[in-house]
C-alpha cells in the first residue's frame, strides 16, 4: 500500500481559478455583448472576507497575464465560471490513500469589503454574491502593453523591409506620430515599403491619424547635427544605411542578397531622376556605421543568375540545359559533367568546369579594399603619380565618417570616385584600384568554408603588402632564401591563461613532470570566490584519471610545413600525436571544466550567496552519494568531450574562453611579438615563424568551434541535465534555466571575440614587422605571408533551453490541497511537500523527501480493479511497504507565466502523458492519526479517472465522496 499522507484542519484560503474561457463561455450581458471583456484569474473566496487592498494586490501580481480588452465588469453569469471552476482539470491521488482532516471555518469580519462565492455539492450552483470594484479594473487598465501586429494592417513585402516597417509601427506613439521621420526605422521602411503605404499601415495599426502634411514624403533636409561629409547619397550610402537599420532593430530577416537592396535604390533613383546619386541626405551621420565586410570576404568566382531570373541556362557545346532557379541545393548534369548549385543557382564546391558557360549570368567581383593600419591617428592614401591625402581617423563610434575623394578621373568598380573612413579606421565604399595605403594590408580572397575543389584566386597578386605604396612594407620578390621552419613550436602562454585551477588540465603531463599527489590526481574544479580552491585544501578533484588515447586530432599541419593554410583537418589517431615536438599537442576539453566556476561566479554576482552554492551544490550529496560538484566535474571530464589539438590552437581558444587579450593594443601573444627584432637572426626568425603559426591556428579557431559543436552541445546538455536533478534547500534560483541562459549569453561573444582577437594579433604583428623593416631600411621578406580569419555560429554550441515551469521551482515547499469538500472546506495535506529536481528539463518531481532520491510520487496500476479501465493508476508516495519499480509521477504546476512562489493548480505527468485525476474523501481515519484517508485515482481522461474513482468509492468507501475542484499547491 502506498504510504498515506496526513492532513490537518487549516483556515480556509483563496481558491484561484485560471480563466481560459472558450468563446462559447465568455460573459455576455442582456444585449448579447461581451460584459466580461477583460478576463483574469478570479479570486473566489469560500466564506472568507478579503480587503479591497488585498484583492488589488493579488490582481497586480497577475495582470501581466491578461490578454483581453479591458472593460468594467458589470455581471458575471454562472456559465462563465463553470468551465473555469469545474473543467476537465480534476486531478488527485489514489492507491494507498492520502490522509486529510476536516476543516473548520473562522468567522468573517463583516466590516471588510468582500467578494464571495457560495457553493453546494453541485458545481452548477455556484453564484456570485458581489463583484470586484470597478476601481480595480481601472487600475489594471493603466498597465502598458506591447501592441501585437495586426496582419491586416501590413502589406506583403520582402521580409527585411517588413521587419523595418513593423519596428517603425511599433515605435509610433501619440508623441511622435506626426514626426515619423524622426524614427530611423520609419525612414528606412519608407524607402522600400512606400511612404503612403507606411502611413496607411501606421494609422491602421495604431488608430492614430497622421495629420502633418510634412510626413507625405521622406525628408529633403536634415538637422545640423545630422550633416555628414556626404553631400549626395549614393547607392553604397543607401545600402549601408539600410543594413545598419536592420542591425539596429535586431531584424530576424536580412535581404537574401544585396541585389534586393539595390532594387530599392533603383526605384529611388528612377523616381528622383538625378542620375546615380540622390541630392538629399537620408543618412544619420552621427550614428551610421557602414557595413564592415569590406576588409574580408569569402570569394566564389562562379557566375550567378541575375536578380529576378526564373530560369538558368547551361551550355557545353553542343548541349544546352535549362532549369528553373533552384530553391535548394541541386545537381545538374551538362554534357556529362555534374555541377552542384546552391539555392538561387550559383555553382558551389569548385570553379565552373572548363567549357561550360551560363549565358546571362553575372560573375561576382571581389572587394580588394586595403585594411588600414590599426591604432593610428590618421590614414594616408596615395595614388600615382603624385596623389596623397592624410585623413584623421574618427575618434569615437558616433563620429561622422570622413568622406575622401580620389584623383580626378579615378573610378572604382561601381563607377564612383569616393570612399569613407569610419571609426576605428575601417574603409567604407570601394577604393579605386590604384589607391594605396602605406602600412596597409590587402586581404587574400578565401574560398567559402564548404569549398572542396580547386581554388582560383581572383587576384593572385594579393599579399599583405600589395598596393600599400610603402617601400618598407613591400614584399621581397624572391623567397629562395627563406629559412625552412624546423624548430618545435615554443611560444609561451599568455600570462593570464595559466590553468584555471592551478593544477594543469592534463594529468598525464603533470605525472610526467612531478611526483606530487597533485600531479598524480585527476582533474580539478575550484570556486575561489567561495573559498573552494587549492589554497584552502578543498578543491573538487576527479578521483578517476581520464586520459585520451585514440581520438580525433585537429591540426592545420605542423609548423615545419610552412605555408599560409588555415584549413583545419580532423585526423583519427591511436594515441597522442607528435605534432611539432614533445609537449606540443594537448588533450583538449571541448566544453571546459572552468565553465562551472564561471557559471557559479556569475550567479554569485547576481545575489546567490556562497553559502547557498556550497551547501546546495558543492558539498551536497546527490542521489548516488557523490557531491553534485563532483557529478558536474565528471560530466565534463569524459573522453567524448576530448580531442587532441596543437598547442597554439589551445592557446588561441584560451584567449577567447578566458575573455582576455581583447584589445588591439594588447592582443594575444603581444609579449612574444614584441621580441621580434630583425629578419635574419635565428631567434627572430623562429619567433616570426612561431607567431605566424599561432596566427594561422587562431584563424582556424572558428572552424574548430564549428567542427566540435556537437560534442560541446552534448556535454553542455549533460551538465544542464545534472543541474535538473538538484533540489536545493530554498528556491533561490532555477539552476538549469539559469545555466542555459548564462551559457547562451557567454557564447554570443565568442564569434566576434574569436575573429576580433585573430585580426588584432595579425594587425599588431603586421605593424611590428613593418616597424622592424623601417628600422633596418629593408623590406618584409615574402617568407612571412598573410592569412584570413573565419566565423562560426555560436548557436550550435548551446543545448536546447529547459522548458520547465517558471513558478515554484525546485526547493519550494508548501501544502498540497486535494480539492473541496461538499461543505466548501478545502482538504489539505498534513505533511510539507517539496518541489524537486527530477533530472528532467520539462517537469519537476513532487514529494516529502529532501530530494528525488527520497519520498516522492509514484503510480500503481489499477487496470485489474473492478470498474477501472486500462491506464487507471493510483498515486502515492514511495516508502516502506511500497513495491519497488513503480514508475515516477512528475509535477506540472500551471504557472500561466507567473514566476516565484505561486498558489497554482497542479497536474501530474506519467510516462509523458498528462493525467486527469479524481480525489476520494474516504471518511475513514488512519489508526493513530487525526487525519482522514484520501485516495487519488488518475487516468488519461477525466471520464476514466472518475468512473474508476466512483467504482472504488462504492465498493470500498460507501460513506465517502469525491472532492471537487482542482488540486492546488500552496507554497509556504
Amino acid at each position: 500500500m502506498i504510504n498515506p499522507i496526513k492532513d490537518q484542519s487549516l483556515p480556509r484560503g483563496i481558491f484561484w481559478a485560471p480563466c481560459f474561457l472558450p468563446t462559447s463561455h465568455r460573459c455576455t450581458d442582456a444585449s448579447g455583448k461581451l460584459a466580461l471583456l477583460y478576463c483574469f484569474p478570479w479570486i473566489l473566496t469560500l466564506n472568507l472576507n478579503l480587503s479591497k487592498r488585498r484583492i488589488l494586490g493579488r490582481i497586480n501580481v497577475l495582470e501581466r497575464l491578461l490578454f483581453l480588452t479591458m472593460r468594467p465588469v458589470f455581471a458575471l453569469p454562472v456559465t462563465a465560471l463553470l468551465p473555469v471552476v469545474h473543467g476537465a482539470l480534476l486531478l488527485g491521488f489514489l492507491g494507498a490513500p492520502l490522509t486529510v482532516g476536516n476543516t473548520s471555518i473562522a468567522a468573517s469580519s463583516a466590516s471588510r469589503s468582500t467578494t464571495t462565492v457560495s457553493t453546494s455539492a453541485s458545481p452548477a450552483n455556484f453564484s456570485v454574491s458581489s463583484i470586484l470594484p470597478t476601481s480595480s479594473v481601472v487600475r489594471i487598465a493603466a498597465v502598458p502593453r506591447k501592441r501585437a501586429a495586426i496582419p491586416a494592417c501590413l502589406k506583403t513585402v520582402e521580409l527585411s523591409c517588413l521587419n523595418l516597417a513593423a519596428n517603425c509601427i511599433d515605435s509610433v506613439n501619440a508623441g511622435n506620430v506626426n514626426t515619423l521621420w524622426s524614427i530611423k526605422s520609419c525612414v528606412a521602411a519608407g524607402t522600400c515599403y512606400g511612404v503612403g503605404d507606411l502611413i496607411t499601415s501606421v494609422e491602421c495599426q495604431t488608430g492614430f491619424i497622421v495629420t502633418n502634411s510634412a510626413q507625405a514624403a521622406l525628408p529633403t533636409s536634415v538637422s545640423e547635427n545630422d550633416i555628414s561629409p556626404i553631400h549626395a547619397i549614393t547607392q553604397q550610402n543607401y545600402i549601408d544605411f539600410y543594413y545598419g537599420q536592420l542591425t539596429a532593430v535586431n531584424s530576424a530577416n536580412f535581404p537574401s542578397s544585396s541585389d534586393v537592396v539595390k532594387a530599392f535604390w533603383s526605384a529611388i533613383t528612377t523616381w528622383a531622376a538625378t542620375g546615380s546619386t540622390v541630392p538629399h541626405v537620408i543618412v544619420f551621420g552621427t550614428t551610421t556605421t557602414p557595413i564592415t565586410t569590406y576588409t574580408q570576404i569569402t570569394w566564389n568566382p562562379n557566375p550567378a543568375p541575375t536578380s529576378g531570373a526564373v530560369s538558368e541556362t547551361f551550355v557545353k557545346s553542343p548541349t544546352t540545359v535549362i532549369i528553373a532557379i533552384p530553391t535548394a541545393t541541386t545537381s545538374v548534369v551538362v554534357g556529362g559533367t555534374s555541377i552542384t548549385l546552391a539555392p538561387g543557382g550559383t555553382p558551389i564546391n569548385s570553379p565552373l568546369p572548363p567549357g561550360i558557360s551560363i549565358p546571362g549570368a553575372t560573375t561576382p567581383t571581389w572587394n580588394p579594399n586595403i585594411i588600414p593600419p590599426t591604432s593610428v591617428p590618421s590614414v594616408t592614401f596615395t595614388a600615382p603619380p603624385s596623389f596623397t591625402t592624410v585623413v584623421a581617423v574618427p575618434t569615437a563610434s558616433n563620429s561622422p565618417p570622413k568622406n575622401i575623394t580620389g584623383p580626378p578621373g579615378d573610378k572604382n568598380s561601381d563607377g564612383n570616385n569616393w570612399w569613407l573612413l569610419v571609426f576605428p579606421g575601417i574603409i567604407g565604399g570601394l577604393l579605386p584600384a590604384d589607391i594605396g595605403i602605406p602600412g596597409g594590408v590587402k586581404p587574400t580572397a578565401a574560398p567559402p568554408p564548404d569549398w572542396t575543389g580547386a581554388w582560383t584566386d581572383p587576384d593572385p597578386t594579393s599579399t599583405s603588402t600589395h598596393n600599400s605604396a610603402s617601400a618598407s612594407s613591400s614584399a621581397s620578390s624572391s623567397s629562395s632564401s627563406c629559412p625552412r621552419p624546423t624548430g618545435a613550436y615554443s611560444l609561451s602562454d599568455d600570462a593570464e591563461n595559466s590553468d584555471w585551477d592551478g593544477l594543469g588540465s592534463d594529468p598525464d603531463r603533470r605525472r610526467s613532470n612531478v611526483m606530487s599527489i597533485a600531479a598524480r590526481a585527476g582533474r580539478s574544479m575550484t570556486l575561489p570566490v567561495c573559498g573552494i580552491d587549492t589554497a584552502n585544501g578543498n578543491v573538487v578533484i576527479n578521483p578517476n584519471t581520464v586520459s585520451l588515447g585514440a581520438g580525433t586530432y585537429y591540426t592545420i599541419g605542423t609548423k615545419a610545413a610552412g605555408g599560409t593554410s588555415i584549413a583545419l583537418n580532423p585526423i583519427v589517431v591511436n594515441s597522442r600525436p607528435v605534432g611539432n615536438g614533445a609537449g606540443t599537442v594537448a588533450q583538449e576539453h571541448i566544453f571546459e571544466i572552468g565553465y562551472i566556476r564561471q557559471f557559479f561566479e556569475s550567479i554569485n554576482g547576481q545575489g546567490i550567496s556562497c553559502n547557498w552554492i556550497v551547501n546546495n551544490v558543492y558539498n551536497q550529496a546527490g542521489w548516488d552519494g557523490r557531491t553534485w560538484a563532483l557529478s558536474l566535474l565528471q560530466e565534463i571530464d569524459q573522453v567524448p568531450n576530448m580531442v587532441w589539438v596543437d598547442k597554439p590552437m589551445n592557446q588561441a581558444k584560451s584567449n577567447v574562453v578566458n575573455r582576455n587579450k581583447a584589445t588591439a593594443a594588447d592582443p594575444p601573444q603581444k609579449a612574444n611579438i614584441d621580441k621580434i627584432s630583425d629578419f635574419s637572426t635565428t631567434v627572430s626568425v623562429n619567433s616570426i615563424q612561431d607567431v605566424e603559426y599561432f596566427i594561422r591556428n587562431f584563424a582556424a579557431l572558428g572552424t574548430y568551434f564549428s567542427n566540435t559543436a556537437g560534442r560541446f552541445q552534448a556535454t553542455a546538455l549533460r551538465v544542464q541535465n545534472r543541474l535538473t536533478q538538484i533540489t536545493p534547500n530554498t528556491p533561490d534560483v532555477n539552476l538549469p534555466v539559469a545555466f542555459n541562459a548564462w551559457l547562451r549569453s557567454l557564447l554570443t561573444n565568442y564569434p566576434s571575440g574569436c575573429t576580433s582577437r585573430a585580426a588584432n594579433v595579425f594587425d599588431y604583428y603586421h605593424t611590428k614587422m613593418t616597424s622592424v623593416a623601417n628600422q633596418h631600411n629593408s623590406v618584409v621578406p615574402q617568407c612571412f605571408p598573410l592569412f584570413p580569419t573565419g566565423l562560426y555560429d555560436f548557436q550550435n554550441l548551446v543545448p536546447p533551453p529547459p522548458t520547465l515551469p517558471s513558478c515554484n521551482i525546485p526547493g519550494t515547499q508548501g501544502t498540497w490541497q486535494f480539492g473541496i469538500n461538499p461543505n466548501g472546506s478545502p482538504e489539505k495535506g498534513l505533511a510539507t511537500f517539496r518541489v524537486m529536481g527530477a533530472g528532467r528539463s520539462d517537469f519537476y518531481g513532487f514529494g516529502t523527501g529532501a530530494d528525488f532520491s527520497g519520498a516522492h510520487l509514484v503510480a500503481g496500476d489499477l487496470s485489474t480493479t473492478p470498474g477501472c479501465a486500462n491506464g487507471a493508476v493510483s498515486i502515492g508516495l514511495t516508502g516502506p511497504g511500497v513495491p519497488a519499480g513503480l514508475p515516477d509521477v512528475l509535477l506540472s504546476p500551471q504557472c500561466n507565466g507567473q514566476t516565484g512562489k505561486q498558489t497554482v493548480p497542479i497536474s501530474f505527468v506519467l510516462n509523458g502523458q498528462t493525467l486527469s485525476c479524481a480525489s476520494i474523501y474516504t471518511n475513514q481515519s488512519v489508526t493513530g492519526s487525526q487525519g482522514i484517508i484520501i485516495q487519488i485515482i488518475c487516468a488519461g481522461s477525466a471520464a476514466v479517472a472518475t468512473t474508476c474513482a466512483n467504482s472504488v468509492l462504492s465498493s470500498t468507501y460507501p460513506t465517502g465522496h469525491l472532492l471537487t475542484g482542482s488540486m492546488t499547491f500552496i507554497p509556504s
